[in-house]
């Protein structure tokens, strides 16, 4: 017959590791000291993380895309359209916000198309 299992039993082990388990899983209280040390430790380190340079990425975006839909968007902005062949950082900030724009309407044109067909 097999042995007892009652040795196992938690009522004859130590209170304090019972303790201690159930302290572990419960979450932590609002305003903890050591919790709001961790996440201003946390907010230190993703301060010192240095934003990419993204401005090759743009400039080799606008170089490579067709010379048929940068001419459209531009004239679309009301720009001059035989601009295509300058290098996007050439444009104001105003204006690439009109370009923006524009290629936005314009994505929403071809979706529309899209969905239809």
């Amino acid at each position: 017959m097999p042995a007892s299992l009652i040795d196992n039993h938690l009522s004859f082990q130590p209170a304090a590791g019972i303790l201690a388990a159930r302290d572990k899983d419960m979450p932590t209280p609002p305003g903890a000291g050591h919790a709001l040390a961790a996440i201003a430790e946390a907010k230190a380190s993703l301060r010192s993380i240095k934003p990419r340079n993204l401005a090759p990425f743009i400039a080799q975006a606008w170089g490579l895309s067709p010379r048929g839909a940068r001419r459209s968007v531009l004239i679309a902005a009301g720009m001059d359209a035989d601009r295509w062949e300058s290098p996007i950082h050439s444009f104001t900030e105003e204006e690439r916000i009109e370009l923006r724009a524009a290629t936005s309407a314009a994505i929403r044109v071809y979706e529309r198309l899209l969905n239809a067909i």
